[in-house]
């Protein structure tokens, strides 16, 4: 007959203790001693996260107004869908910054103080995929170092930007391929730009001098 081990028991001292603690200030909810982050820097963070957020969500719904030529339709889906995104990003970074105690960023007196993105306003469809690539790259540094600075303090909000930074990614990924053609087969781009921006671009605007690096396509 085979007989069954009982579990190990562990760590009892250790839980008990968690245990009496939890029971100690009540009112603080899912904040408990365990949070090792500095509360106030961190809704200070999420705030200025939460302005960049609403400034995006402006700045593609405006260029989702004004693609407005023959060769816009599809860039204009683009626009309202990355827009969508934005809005379910700054509802997640309020939701937290609720959580922890503090008042999320919704005035706009304050979203224009706080951000670290203001709203870039393009002048034709190449100008306005520009400016929101920008705006992505911009994003992309801010949520990672967002996350290197939570790292195991606040592990809740460093999981949180590491799926808004995969976001991030994707939309700039997405103004890449429209704005440079690569080739397929070395990743290195094509000097040449794709003909709907192209055809409405005008004639004094720069390209940015950051180009895509060969083997950077995922």
């Amino acid at each position: 007959m085979v007989q069954t081990q009982k579990p190990q028991i562990v760590w009892s001292e250790r839980l008990r203790n968690l245990t009496d603690r939890a029971r100690e200030n009540l009112v603080d909810g899912a904040l408990t001693d365990a949070y090792k982050a500095n509360r106030e820097e961190v809704i200070g963070i999420l705030n200025r996260a939460l302005a960049s957020e609403w400034s995006a969500f402006l700045q593609y719904w405006h260029h989702y107004f004004m693609a407005s030529d023959l060769h816009s339709s599809a860039l204009r889906e683009m626009f309202k869908k990355q827009a969508a995104e934005e809005m379910e990003h700054a509802r997640a970074i309020g939701e937290r910054v609720q959580l922890l105690g503090g008042v999320p960023c919704t005035r706009p007196e304050d979203i224009s103080s706080l951000t670290p993105t203001p709203v870039q306003y393009g002048h034709d469809l190449r100008s306005m995929l520009e400016a929101d690539l920008i705006g992505e790259r911009a994003t992309i540094m801010f949520y990672c170092e967002v996350v290197r600075h939570c790292g195991n303090d606040d592990i809740v909000t460093r999981r949180m930007f590491e799926d808004l930074l995969e976001d991030e990614e994707e939309h700039a990924d997405e103004l890449l391929r429209l704005l440079y053609q690569f080739d397929a087969t070395t990743s290195e781009q094509i000097p040449s730009l794709h003909e709907a921006p192209k055809g409405v671009a005008e004639a004094g605007v720069r390209r940015p001098e950051v180009m895509r690096a060969a083997g950077g396509r995922r």
